[in-house]
C-alpha cells in the first residue's frame, strides 16, 4: 500500500447469520487531503481488521463514491446472511453510476468491483422463459487498463434494482472482437444463444500480455 494513503474503516454491519463476520465500508484519504478519495466496499472475519483495516487481504468492491459505498453494503447486509452469500452478491452486483431508486435509465453506466466505469449501457430485451418476470437486461462494455475490453450481459431483476446483476461476460477482448461480441449478443433474442455465444469467446479469446509472461518464467 502507498504510503500516501490511509485506509478507515468507516461503517460495519455484522451478518446475521455469523456474527463474527462483518460487512464493511473502507474510505481510502490522501495526506493532507481535505476527505478520503475514494471508497470500498468488502466483507471480513477478523474483528481487528476494524482497527488495521490492511490486516484484512480480502477482495474488494473499490472506486465507489461515498452514496454508492453505503448503499451497496446496505443490500449485502439485508440480503445476505452468512460470508459466502455476502462475497457472491458483493462481487455479482454491479453498482449504476446514475444514483436514482426510481426509472433507472438504460442508458447510464455502471462501475464493476474493479472500480472500472462502463461504456453507456445498450438494453437488450431477451425473450423466452428462462426471463424472470419484470428483469430488465442490458449489455456493459468496460475498457481496461492494459487496453483491452471486457463485454457483460448485466441483468436487472426488481428484487435487487436498481442494481444490475452480471448474467456471463468475456475479459480481455480486442476492441473489435468486444464490438462484435455486442453486437452479437444483441441480435440474440433468447438467453440460452447468447450464453452459448458468450462461451465460444471465452474459449477463443486473446490471451493477456501478462499470461505470456508468467508462461515465460515457468
Amino acid at each position: 500500500m502507498d504510503d500516501r494513503y490511509e485506509i478507515i474503516e468507516v461503517w460495519r454491519r455484522p451478518l446475521r447469520g455469523e456474527p463474527r463476520a462483518a460487512v464493511r465500508v473502507l474510505a481510502k484519504t490522501e495526506s493532507g487531503a481535505a476527505g478520503p478519495e475514494e471508497y470500498a466496499v468488502g466483507i471480513t472475519t477478523m474483528a481487528e481488521a476494524q482497527l488495521l483495516p490492511m490486516l484484512d487481504d480480502a477482495d474488494l468492491f473499490t472506486g465507489l463514491s461515498f452514496a454508492e459505498a453505503h448503499w451497496l453494503a446496505a443490500v449485502i447486509d439485508g440480503a445476505s446472511e452468512r460470508v459466502e452469500d455476502a462475497e457472491q452478491l458483493l462481487f455479482d452486483l454491479r453498482v449504476p453510476v446514475d444514483l436514482t431508486w426510481r426509472d433507472i435509465d438504460l442508458s447510464s453506466e455502471v462501475i464493476e468491483p474493479g472500480g472500472v466505469r462502463s461504456q453507456p449501457l445498450m438494453p437488450w430485451r431477451p425473450t423466452g422463459p428462462d426471463v424472470p418476470v419484470g428483469a430488465q437486461y442490458g449489455i456493459a462494455t468496460y475498457t481496461l487498463d492494459c487496453g483491452h475490453q471486457s463485454v457483460e450481459i448485466l441483468r436487472q431483476d426488481p428484487d435487487v434494482a436498481p442494481f444490475w446483476v452480471e448474467e456471463a461476460g468475456v475479459e480481455e477482448l480486442v476492441a473489435r472482437d468486444a464490438r462484435s461480441l455486442a453486437r452479437l449478443i444483441l441480435s440474440e433474442g433468447t438467453l440460452d444463444a447468447a450464453h452459448g455465444i458468450v462461451g465460444q469467446y471465452q474459449q477463443n479469446m486473446v490471451v493477456h500480455p501478462d499470461d505470456d509472461v508468467d508462461e515465460d518464467d515457468d
